[in-house]
């Protein structure tokens, strides 16, 4: 892992995102409406700026809190 994986950056969360995967109540297979195939974060941050935005504020938040333990 280099230094840009480990800063809260909007490229790391949207990278967290991709490894983590679709949750499986929001894949189309299972009735939800994001495709199956799609990298989680990259959909996320293009299909739904306004969440991705929000929920990579919050993370950020997190993993700066974390650090200053």
């Amino acid at each position: 892992m280099n230094r840009k994986d480990e800063r809260p950056s909007k490229i790391s969360y949207e990278r967290y995102l991709n490894e983590l995967g679709i949750p499986e109540d929001q894949k189309k297979s299972n009735g939800g409406h994001i495709p199956d195939y799609v990298k989680y974060g990259t959909w996320l941050r293009v299909n739904s700026a306004e969440k991705f935005e929000k929920d990579y504020q919050e993370w950020k938040a997190k993993i700066r809190a974390e650090q200053n333990l």
